[in-house]
């Protein structure tokens, strides 16, 4: 890691600390994580001293066969929903399917992978999956710029990638397995759009 690259990361450590309130890290008891409840805290202040609307965030460390990263990146509600989501739709219509995410589970997992891995992946649930429809699925999330071919019949994730993939995987979960208005009761209701 570079020196300057290093630097920016502990800049990045020491704002988000000072923004959640630690005066530093040698204060805090060794085992215990840093608190996001304390970050998100502290992005509220902020947005009510500047009479904004607010800052949506995302921090994490992992240790995966890529080696080792620490992330936090933020971005205001004013400039997240006045953005064209249009893009947003291949990425998340490339995570919207189960053999998909397999993929994706393993490249995180081994790092890089043959083409005869990923189709091992694919078989495990015991369904037997085509070599066309795997490249169908590798073709999806190559355009939707989650993984690369670093060369012929060998894939990896895209290392700018895995954050993204990993924070989007979270909220999934939370959402799966709480989502925030309950269960539906009944059939979907179509909601009037607004004009």
């Amino acid at each position: 890691m570079s020196e300057d690259r290093l630097a920016e990361l502990e800049r990045r450590i020491a704002r988000l600390e000072s923004q959640a309130g630690l005066a530093s890290p040698a204060r805090r008891p060794p085992t215990a994580p840093p608190s996001l409840a304390a970050a998100a805290t502290g992005m509220l202040r902020q947005a009510k001293e500047a009479d904004e609307a607010g800052t949506v965030g995302y921090a994490g460390a992992s240790r995966l066969a890529g080696g080792e990263s620490l992330w936090d990146r933020q971005v205001s509600l004013a400039t997240l929903l006045s953005a064209d989501w249009a893009p947003v739709a291949g990425v998340l219509e490339s995570l919207g399917s189960r053999p998909r995410l397999a993929l994706l589970a393993e490249l995180l997992r081994q790092g890089r992978c043959t083409s005869t891995d990923l189709q091992e992946c694919l078989s495990r649930d015991g369904e037997q999956t085509t070599t066309g429809q795997l490249y169908h699925h590798l073709r999806a999330l190559q355009g939707a710029r989650l993984i690369m071919q670093r060369r012929r019949g060998e894939y990896a994730l895209v290392p700018q990638a895995m954050t993204q993939v990993l924070t989007i995987l979270a909220a999934a979960f939370d959402l799966a397995s709480d989502p925030p208005f309950g269960r539906p009761a009944g059939p979907p209701v179509d909601l009037p759009t607004v004009e």
